[in-house]
C-alpha cells in the first residue's frame, strides 16, 4: 500500500488525489500523443480524465508543467524498455539496445510520432526536456563504446546521428514499417559509425579509433 510522507498509510483524501493525478497524466498522454501541444486545451485533458477543470492547475500548475511530466513519463518508459544490458559483446549489446528502442516506437506509434520523434524548436514548451532525452540516449550509447559524449567533436557529430535516426524512424513508422527492425538497427549502427568517424576526422583520439574498430567487427548472428 502507498505510504504517506510521514510513513503512515495514506488517507482517503490522499488516495483520491493520487488517483486524480494519475487520471490527468493518462489523459494528457493520450491527448498529446494524438494532437500538437497547441491544439490540446486544459479543458480537453480534464474532460478526458473525467475531473474538474481546476484540478489540472492544482496538481500540475498548468498545461506546460503537465506536458513536461508527460515527457518525463515517456522518458522513463523508454529507458526501461531499451536499457543497455551488461552481458555479451559490446556490438551485440548495442544491437539489442537499438532493437528494443525501435520496438518501443513501433508498439507506441502515436507516442513515437507526436512526442518522441517530434521536431522541436527552442521556443516550444519543454523543448529542453526532449533535448535532454536525446542527450542521455547519446551518453548511454557513447558510454557503451567507452567514449565521452560531452567532448566537443563527438557532441557535434552525435547530434547528426540522433537527427538521422529520428528521421529514419519517423519515415519507417509513417510508411507502415516496410522493413524488419533488425534492418533498421543495421542502418542506425551505420549512422553511428559515420558520426564517430566524423568526430575522429575533426579531433582524432585513440578512443574514437577503438570505437570504430568495435563497430566494424562483424556481429555474430543467430
Amino acid at each position: 500500500m502507498p505510504q504517506s510522507v510521514a510513513g503512515r498509510p495514506p488517507t482517503r483524501r490522499q488516495l483520491a488525489a493520487q488517483e486524480t493525478r494519475r487520471k490527468l497524466l493518462d489523459a494528457a498522454l493520450e491527448n498529446f500523443s494524438r494532437r500538437p501541444y497547441a491544439d490540446v486545451t486544459v479543458a480537453d485533458i480534464a474532460r478526458s480524465a473525467g475531473v474538474a477543470h481546476g484540478l489540472l492547475s492544482h496538481h500540475f500548475n498548468g498545461k506546460e508543467n503537465l506536458y513536461a511530466e508527460v515527457v518525463s513519463v515517456i522518458d522513463r518508459r523508454l529507458r526501461a524498455a531499451a536499457k543497455i544490458g551488461s552481458d555479451g559483446p559490446v556490438v551485440e549489446r548495442l544491437h539489442r539496445h537499438l532493437a528494443a528502442y525501435l520496438r518501443f516506437l513501433a508498439e507506441n506509434e502515436d507516442v513515437a510520432l507526436n512526442l518522441v520523434l517530434r521536431r522541436g524548436e527552442a521556443a516550444d514548451p519543454v523543448w529542453e526536456a526532449f533535448e535532454a532525452m536525446r542527450r542521455e540516449g547519446n551518453r548511454a550509447v557513447c558510454g557503451l563504446l567507452g567514449l565521452d559524449a560531452d567532448t566537443p567533436a563527438l557532441r557535434l557529430t552525435m547530434r547528426g546521428f540522433t537527427a538521422a535516426c529520428d528521421e529514419t524512424a519517423m519515415v519507417w513508422l509513417r510508411s507502415g514499417r516496410p522493413y524488419e527492425i533488425e534492418a533498421l538497427v543495421d542502418v542506425f549502427v551505420a549512422f553511428l559509425a559515420g558520426a564517430i568517424r566524423a568526430a575522429f576526422d575533426i579531433a582524432p583520439t585513440p578512443a574514437l579509433r577503438e570505437a570504430l574498430e568495435v563497430l566494424q567487427a562483424e556481429r555474430p548472428r543467430g
